[in-house]
């Protein structure tokens, strides 16, 4: 039975180290068995002092098993095994290794870990350490490295040469620190190294400036390697000259199906972004991030549309364009071959979208678009929305959220309205709607929920109503809709924010309402009957808001629990906020787990 399982055990390992957590290289035991099973992982996960350890373990086995070993093995720019204080245990290279991820995370508290070396403040010799362990696992296809510190050119053709010489990866992700002024070099220097068998490339830079966990251990490096009580550990050769300029590949990435870029600087030219994509004929997915620079937005854009006609989603990280750059995503967009787009993400980026590059980019594509996100996003107006929704019969989500500084992008009610909407497919939808405030002909004038019946509402309240109803209606007829968040902003007549109420204490007029014909008071809830799918309600919809603590009653609730069969999440009450009758009655009607109505914003 042992011999049958054990294998199985041992495929995925995961040895990031957590100071009250159990992991395999705190025991010698397990240590020795990894050992024995090392032939069977295709899995492996190290945190810091683990790939620190596991370097000086491979180095241990090798010294022993091939005592003259050649460069091919043991090469000149190899780090000096650590002068461990306690026994370390041979370890054999993962020759079958698949996949292979480490996480240089310098702000976790190495300092109790029982098999922490002293390397591990050489951020020169840990990146090396980390290029020597992946360049023994000649069958990885998925290499995954976060926060590693390329300090110099040393450093960064150690990286090259890796990746020409690993002819199997099929995936690449880099998390990379290094100075800001070198990150447009050090990008297309990886990029160009990659192997032609890649399929998916993601490399994000860091500075060096704001990583201070990387300044305190190299300080402390400094400290120890002039220190005559601990000599100096992992040592490794200061001459850069040790370690040569690999041939830049020259072939084209006809595997590339996924490319997410990394932040350039303002030296970036046309030149340098074409000759990128040039060599991405196939790429399906591109991720931009910011790409400053003087170029010709227009003129790049009809280039990489010509260049990757396959391209079916574009997404955008923290793209911050200037000038006529703001439009790049959309110029793309306009560029590629018509019908062929099936989703636009974007999260925290400033561009100009409106109803004009709306009509040009995303109408292009309304019959294949499936998926709009704007998370964040500032620049998104309200006439560039109701575009989107007019012009996509097949959007099965559509989300813009806001983001913590800015109140935008809200969809204005009129503008909601001013088309029907082209997709009743949706299946998620998140948007925040701009109602118009109205404000009193008279100081005493009430709301009209607490007006004594029969209420009469002024002209401005019936047509603000009339558009409301429309809106719900409109809300009403998305059968399919499983995902539901909807927030209100108060605008004024010119569509601004008309105060500071965060939208969890507003309310939409009469949506939580079945009305009342004795007072005259309106109420739109049965408008929502056919939302028979929806399993979460998010948004303006906290209970002890003031106008629906007096509009949600009982009668309500036997409405929700009757024509809402599937809900599962309801924001009625604030997280940790006791839930009170008769929601709990509401509760007690679901055969599912505990129906969560105090929960957590998103």
């Amino acid at each position: 039975m042992q011999a049958q399982w054990q294998p199985s055990l041992y495929r995925t390992i995961n040895m990031t180290y957590y100071s009250r957590g159990k992991r395999l290289l705190r025991s010698a035991d397990s240590k020795l068995a990894l050992c024995r099973n090392i032939r069977h992982v295709r899995l492996l996960k190290l945190g810091l002092a683990e790939m620190v350890y596991l370097f000086n373990s491979m180095v241990a086995f090798i010294d022993i098993a091939l005592p003259d070993a050649g460069p091919e093995i043991r090469p000149t720019w190899l780090p000096l095994p650590d002068r461990a204080t306690f026994h370390v245990v041979p370890l054999p290279c993962m020759t079958q290794l698949k996949q292979l991820e480490v996480f240089l995370d310098r702000s976790k508290d190495n300092t109790t870990c029982p098999y922490r070396m002293p390397s591990i403040n050489n951020s020169r010799a840990n990146l090396a350490q980390v290029c020597w362990i992946a360049a023994r696992s000649p069958n990885l296809v998925d290499l995954n490295l976060k926060s590693i510190p390329v300090m110099d050119d040393r450093g960064l053709r150690l990286l090259m040469t890796t990746l020409t010489e690993l002819s199997r990866l099929r995936t690449f992700s880099l998390s990379l620190v290094a100075k800001a002024s070198q990150w447009r070099h050090l990008g297309f220097a990886i990029f160009f190294s990659c192997p032609t068998s890649i399929q998916k490339i993601q490399i994000d830079m860091q500075d060096t400036a704001t990583d201070q966990h990387l300044a305190t251990a190299s300080s402390i490096h400094e400290r120890d390697r002039t220190d005559q009580n601990h000599g100096f550990n992992g040592g490794i050769d200061e001459d850069d000259n040790n370690v040569e300029s690999p041939t830049l590949r020259t072939e084209r990435l006809v595997n590339l199906r996924e490319l997410a870029l990394w932040e350039m600087d303002k030296s970036t030219t046309a030149q340098n972004i074409v000759a990128l994509f040039v060599h991405c004929p196939s790429i399906e997915k591109l991720t931009i991030s910011n790409i400053r620079g003087s170029y010709d937005t227009e003129l790049v854009a009809q280039i990489v549309g010509e260049l990757c006609p396959h391209l079916r989603h574009i997404s955008c990280r923290g793209w911050k364009g200037e000038g006529q750059t703001k439009q790049l995503p959309f110029r793309i967009m306009s560029a590629i071959p018509e019908h062929g787009l099936r989703e636009i993400n974007c999260h925290s980026s400033s561009f100009v979208l409106n109803d004009a590059v709306a009509r040009k980019s995303f109408a292009r594509h309304s019959i294949t678009l499936e998926t709009v996100i704007f998370d964040a996003c500032v620049g998104v107006n309200s006439r560039s929305l109701a575009v989107i929704l007019a012009e996509c019969p097949n959007l099965v989500v559509l989300q813009v959220t806001l983001s913590d500084h800015y109140r935008g992008p809200a969809l204005h009610l009129e503008d909601a309205i001013s088309a029907p909407w082209g997709s009743n497919k949706f299946r998620r939808l998140s948007l925040t709607i701009g109602i118009p405030v109205i404000s009193p002909t008279d100081a005493k004038e009430l709301p009209y929920y607490l007006r004594k019946g029969p209420a009469v509402l002024t002209e401005a309240e019936t047509k603000r109503f009339a558009h409301l109803e429309k809106f719900y209606k409109q809300i009403g007829s998305l059968h399919e809709l499983e995902y539901l968040d909807l927030r209100v902003d108060m605008v004024n007549a010119l569509g601004e924010s008309f105060d500071d109420t965060n939208y969890e204490h507003l309310s939409f007029p009469g949506l939580l309402s079945l009305g009342n014909t004795r007072t005259g008071r309106v109420g739109y809830l049965g408008l929502l009957s056919g939302l028979t799918k929806l399993k979460e309600l998010r948004g303006s919809v906290y209970v002890r808001a003031d106008e629906t603590e007096k509009t949600m009653g009982l009668r309500e609730i036997v409405w929700v629990d009757e024509f809402w069969p599937q809900l599962e999440v309801a924001e009625f009450f604030f997280e940790n906020e006791p839930v009170n009758e008769p929601f709990r009655w509401l509760q007690d009607q679901r055969d599912i787990p505990l129906l969560q109505l105090s929960t957590s914003r998103l």
